[in-house]
């Protein structure tokens, strides 16, 4: 059985995390009209003219607000329904209309919360409908192209819109990203065999006529076409049965989502200039990766520092657009038993990375080691010597402590 927990969207709630629907109007702000007619119509172009690229906020001051999109505010019922069977606001599996539009237009209550950051779930173009689950794409982390707004969510004017209203609201964006699978275009619906990956191979229903992504080179997606099985843009492999197996996490398909081999350095460049496009087109500033537990840590590195001069590491794109901190934290959840820290030792390799191997890490990942000890003791009754022995931990343990995003709710 698949799991629930991949469908509904795994998400983390990082420091403030509230989904509350409140009217709210947020205003430009106007630059200041020079005396003379030329001077003011310099002003005036100047006034329109996007904030999109900001320096680098000093990231342990961050209040960090979480949206999943779909579910904030609809502001635009034009895009809700793309004629797929996906939009349906009184079904959980289904869209319910949320939109770019949405999130811009509450950003004084979202700012009043405290927050000094905006996370939104991952907003690229997305697999609809899943006729196998009969579950929809709505929370964003099923892409069928990682460089296009999902329709559902507005365009790409939209999205830059939000991040000047952020940018001149003196907040920050931070978008969710995915790199280790897509939507779910293929399956195995039999016994798998790593000798002859094309046995029991099957293309899935996705709730319209293309059964693969759009974007090149993710759409070379059937292995039963020889050329798509020497690209080896996917491990084509079945679902993750043994979560405790390293080969079957990194490589085998979560949930159902086609796993990309990130080993591949035609995939990898192929991410970097994706969401490197997102930094230089949109002007976000930070990531959120999810499920980084299920690509190995030189994948990760390779992502963010590659020295490829035409598709860089995305570190090396902020840079070049004035963000010397730019920040990607990783989602790995691990939740380690009283005084252990098993997880937590787990989760600073994606930091440090594999020191052996030469790599090097994401600034921070998302503190669920913390997570799991204060619920367990501020909800569960259990001794409040646990949770010292966790702060004790997370600070010996973690080469940037204040640099893990801490959540009390998800």
């Amino acid at each position: 059985m698949r799991s629930t927990f991949k469908h509904q969207c795994r998400m983390a709630w990082a420091s403030v995390g509230l989904c509350a629907f409140q009217c709210a109007a947020v205003a430009l702000s106007s630059a200041t009209m020079a005396a003379t007619p030329q001077g003011q119509q310099r002003s005036m172009a100047s006034s329109k003219a996007l904030k999109l690229h900001v320096p680098s906020p000093d990231w342990r001051d961050q209040v960090i607000y979480f949206a999943v999109t779909d579910r904030f505010d609809d502001a635009d019922p034009s895009n809700n329904n793309q004629g797929a069977g996906e939009f349906d606001p009184a079904s959980n599996a289904s869209y319910s209309g949320g939109d770019l539009k949405g999130l811009a237009r509450r950003l004084n209550y979202i700012k009043g919360l405290g927050a000094t950051a905006l996370w939104i779930t991952p907003p690229v173009a997305n697999q609809w409908w899943d006729a196998s689950i009969q579950y929809s794409g709505y929370h964003g982390y099923w892409a069928e192209n990682f460089r296009k707004v999902d329709t559902h969510l507005g365009s790409l004017s939209d999205y830059k819109a939000l991040s000047d209203r952020l940018h001149r609201a003196g907040m920050y964006l931070v978008q969710d990203i995915v790199l280790n699978h897509t939507g779910n275009y293929f399956a195995y619906t039999g016994p798998w065999s790593a000798a002859d990956v094309t046995r029991n191979f099957q293309l899935l229903a996705t709730g319209r006529a293309n059964k693969a992504p759009s974007q090149w080179p993710f759409s070379m997606n059937d292995v039963r076409i020889p050329a798509h099985r020497r690209a080896d843009i996917y491990h084509w492999t079945p679902d993750i049965s043994d979560f405790s197996n390293p080969e079957q996490e990194r490589n085998f398909q979560m949930s159902g989502l086609d796993d990309l081999n990130t080993e591949n350095p035609v995939v990898r460049k192929a991410l970097r200039e994706s969401y490197g496009y997102w930094i230089k087109a949109v002007g976000v500033d930070a990531f959120r990766l999810d499920t980084a537990f299920y690509m190995p840590p030189a994948s990760v590195s390779d992502f963010l520092y590659a020295r490829d001069g035409s598709a860089p590491g995305v570190v090396r794109v902020a840079a070049a657009t004035g963000r010397s901190r730019f920040l990607v934290f990783g989602e790995g959840f691990g939740i380690d038993k009283p005084y252990e820290e098993i997880q937590a030792r787990k989760i600073e390799t994606y930091v440090k990375g594999e020191g052996a191997h030469g790599t090097r890490g994401m600034q921070g990942m998302l503190n669920f080691p913390l997570y799991g000890t204060a619920g367990d003791v501020l909800a569960r009754g259990r001794p409040t010597a646990e949770l010292g022995y966790r702060i004790r931990s997370l600070m010996r343990v973690h080469s940037n402590p204040h640099l893990m995003p801490s959540f009390v709710d998800n």
